[in-house]
């Protein structure tokens, strides 16, 4: 392997590293830690790729590995997340939701991957479906979210929509909806003082409530994002169809 590759892979290593960790810490009852980790892991997974273009070493290897990654961090350990911490439902409905959860992230993955071999135009702006690190993402922020909500007001409304919330996330990974990729929109043509100000405000909110940042943000990029995306997505099919 060339100096150059060593560190991206380390970073998707630290990726895969923290699912296997997260795990653990499901398996000994700490589930805000486990959490928390999918989330680190969310960081790393989003800087391994760049890391690797920006030093021009991507490889085969590396996109495989990124998605063995993925499939471990935002597929298994979300799934057996949500198993072991809601309490309130059958193990049979959980455990349903918990690999239909997984399956589908590991299909979202192996999709992505037949695109690029396969040599498809994927648009850059876009994902075909919710992709797995947001998905699993979302599971983590809203098991730190309900941790929040539990301290502050003693209720866990959170954890009872949580499977319903899974099962719908798994759906909207294997769907064909437009998912705008609005990291792909944040640069240096905005603007340096905006994208000061951006950051500094979204900083000052992560140290302030960490939790409710983290839910805030999540949740309205997948809100933003899905309905950018649909509105998108037909006027992508009108085209096609004026076209024909």
């Amino acid at each position: 392997m060339k100096i150059k590759e060593i560190l991206p892979t380390l970073v998707t290593m630290g990726n895969i590293i923290c699912g296997f960790i997260s795990i653990l810490c499901i398996l000994n009852q700490r589930f805000e830690i486990a959490a928390w980790l999918i989330i680190a892991a969310m960081a790393l997974d989003a800087f391994d790729g760049r890391l690797a273009r920006m030093m021009k070493s991507t490889s085969k290897t590396g996109a495989q590995l990124d998605s063995m990654a993925d499939l471990v961090t935002f597929g298994i350990a979300p799934a057996i997340l949500m198993i072991q911490i809601c309490i309130d439902y059958t193990h049979i409905i959980l455990w349903s939701i918990g690999l239909f959860f997984m399956m589908c992230a590991a299909f979202r993955l192996a999709r992505f991957n037949a695109q690029k071999d396969e040599g498809a135009n994927i648009p850059r702006h876009f994902f075909t479906g919710l992709p797995s690190t947001l998905s699993g993402g979302t599971v983590a922020q809203l098991i730190i979210l309900d941790h929040f909500i539990q301290t502050r007001f003693g209720t866990d409304i959170v954890i009872t929509l949580l499977p319903f919330v899974t099962f719908a996330l798994g759906i909207f990974m294997v769907s064909k909806i437009p998912f705008f990729n609005i990291t792909g929109k944040i640069g240096i043509k905005q603007g340096i003082l905006a994208m000061v100000l951006e950051f500094s405000a979204a900083i000052l909110f992560f140290v302030i409530t960490p939790e409710l940042a983290l839910s805030t943000t999540l949740s309205c990029y997948l809100i933003i994002c899905a309905m950018y995306g649909v509105v998108k997505g037909k006027q992508l099919r009108r085209n096609e169809y004026s076209t024909t």
